[in-house]
């Protein structure tokens, strides 16, 4: 990517913190006023669902909801050179899709 960051990275930034045995997530939801909330959601790998060249995706579960979502992580260490603008396009769409 170039040095600005596209939209999507704005757009679909999240704070996070790791612990051992899964991650919270901060995000900024907008309210009444041009206010925002801060809501903090703690998610936790159940099994791997498939690995790549640069990465792999887990089936994460919200135990608070039980909603379930797919997480792509990208190693770093092997994907230099990569186009992440091409991967957030990639995974922008299939969000809006599901």
């Amino acid at each position: 990517m170039t040095g600005t960051q596209s939209d999507l990275v704005v757009w679909y930034k999240l704070e996070t913190e790791f612990f051992q045995d899964h991650v919270r997530h901060t995000k900024y939801v907008e309210e009444a006023k041009n206010r925002e909330k801060q809501v903090k959601e703690d998610w936790s790998n159940c099994r791997e669902l498939g690995k790549g060249g640069f990465g792999v995706v887990h089936k994460q579960i919200q135990k608070t909801t039980g909603h379930y979502r797919a997480v792509k992580t990208i190693d770093k260490t092997v994907s230099r050179g990569l186009d992440y603008s091409r991967e957030l396009l990639v995974m922008a769409i299939l969000a809006k899709v599901c």
